[in-house]
This record gives structure tokens, C-alpha cells and sequence, in this order.
């Protein structure tokens, strides 16, 4: 966990302020397959609604997240996602993440992505780094979600 304080001097309007990372879950992993002839202009999409939890006293705004998705421990595809998405003071907020795997990389990691696609046991790790605007500056910040499922 990081935590980043400041401290106030002079006519600052900012309290002593402490802002810790935000708790992240995938609430929703939803594969399509796209099959086209030739087999090499076929992918998969990978949509992912990422949910954001901030213990913090302030508002936060996402305004990027850097992403590698993992599946059974074998790298799959890289992505980045600019949706900004304002996270309340204690709240809540859901970020969409979608990424799209080609034909190679579904080739090298068929049976990583067919136990995914079918529903089969299957480990999903999401690692990145969530970048936001808070009210003491741009931040950023390490993501870090496992989640196995069957």
C-alpha cells in the first residue's frame, strides 16, 4: 500500500492530507470471439468492468489505467484505458478495461484462452498502474487483482 501525506505551511487550504490506493476487483470479465477467414484476422475481445473502492476522504478521478492481463500465469495482451471516471469520497466507481488478443497470441496461449472462453478453471491476474487526479496532484498508483474461477 502506498500513502502519501502533506503536510500544510503558510495559507494552504489543504489539510494534512492522506491518500491511500484505492481496493480493486474485476466485477466482470466477458470474452467475445471474433472467427474470420483467414483464421489470422481472428481475435478475441476482452471486456472487463474494474471495480474501484476508495477509503479515501476525497474524490479521486481515474484518468488512465496501464494493464497487462494474465491468464494462467501466461502473459496475453497489454492495454490502456482512458475513460475517466470520477470515484467518490468513499464510494464506489466501475472503470470499463477492453482489450483484444490477435491470432498469434491466441495460437501460443489456446488453451489458457479456450478454458477462459468455455468457463473452465481459469486464473485472471490484471497488473498495471492507475494514474488519477486528486485534489494534491496527479497520482499514480499499482493495480494488482487475482481472481481464479471454476
Amino acid at each position: 500500500m502506498f500513502v502519501v501525506v502533506l503536510g500544510t505551511s503558510g495559507c494552504s487550504t489543504i489539510p494534512n492530507l492522506i491518500l491511500e490506493n484505492p481496493r480493486y476487483s474485476i466485477r466482470d470479465v466477458r470474452p467475445r470471439v471474433a472467427l474470420a477467414l483467414p483464421l489470422s484476422a481472428s481475435t478475441i475481445d476482452f471486456d472487463f468492468i474494474l471495480g474501484v473502492d476508495n477509503p479515501n476522504p476525497v474524490g479521486l478521478r481515474l484518468d488512465r489505467v496501464d494493464f497487462n492481463l494474465f491468464i494462467n500465469e501466461n502473459s496475453i495482451v497489454n492495454g490502456v484505458s482512458a475513460e475517466r471516471v470520477n470515484i467518490p469520497a468513499r464510494g464506489v466507481g466501475d472503470v470499463r478495461l477492453r482489450t483484444r488478443v490477435g491470432y498469434n497470441n491466441i495460437r501460443s496461449l489456446f488453451r489458457e484462452v479456450a478454458d477462459m472462453v468455455q468457463g473452465n478453471r481459469a486464473r485472471y491476474d490484471l497488473r498495471g498502474t492507475v494514474h488519477y487526479n486528486t485534489p494534491i496532484g496527479r497520482m499514480q498508483f499499482p493495480l494488482t487483482i487475482f481472481r481464479s474461477d471454476g
